[in-house]
């Protein structure tokens, strides 16, 4: 098991998202032009995981929508925007959050996560195949201590509880200089989750 923290780090309340958006609007003029979609059928989910990283910017919500569909949408106790999807052939979740503070047309993804423990919600389907998916190499399924190892050489992290499924786990973050974070779900010695996120 880790530490409870390694790093202090206050968790973001909807203000600072809301701040933080708002500066990333004005620092990409705010123009649709600026932040150009993606192609329609980029696999968002794979490549964010594939690049560690939201590269070659942060995903527009509207684009991930027009990919995967709505799914189904609930608002977290942050009053953030979750939608829930579901790879049919693994049975892994996937959640995808953003800021509904923010105009829709300017709206950015604050982090995708994977996960192999489910809520009961989510649309089947409507996602790619997500079995293989990796981040920086670790596999969900795979050895905590692996993680441990990337964390003891990280210069930015934390390491809290959480809670995914409805049970306790162990949620280790690593944060990038390029604005994103890479977050790792931990169970009885297993890896059971990924995310990428974005933002402070």
């Amino acid at each position: 098991m880790l530490a409870p923290t390694l790093c202090a780090r206050e968790p973001l309340n909807r203000m600072n998202r809301s701040a933080f958006s708002l500066i990333l609007c004005v620092g990409l003029s705010c123009n649709a032009g600026s932040v150009r979609a993606l192609e329609p059928r980029v696999d968002y989910i794979a490549k964010v995981f594939a690049d560690g990283a939201y590269r070659p910017r942060v995903y527009l919500e509207a684009d991930v929508i027009k990919r995967y569909g709505k799914g189904a949408e609930t608002v977290d106790q942050n009053s953030l925007v979750r939608r829930v999807y579901r790879d049919a052939t693994s049975g892994r979740e996937v959640v995808i959050t953003s800021n509904p503070d923010v105009a829709p047309e300017f709206r950015t993804v604050d982090e995708i996560r994977v996960s192999s423990l489910s809520s009961g919600r989510g649309a089947d389907g409507s996602v790619e195949d997500l079995g293989a998916i990796a981040l920086n190499g670790v596999l969900i399924g795979g050895p905590a201590a692996v993680v441990q190892k990337i964390a003891s050489q990280a210069a930015a992290k934390e390491s809290v509880q959480d809670r995914l499924g409805g049970v306790v786990v162990e949620r280790t973050c690593i944060f990038l200089a390029g604005g994103s974070s890479n977050c790792y779900f931990l169970r009885e010695g297993k890896v059971v989750a990924l995310a990428v996120g974005f933002g402070p």
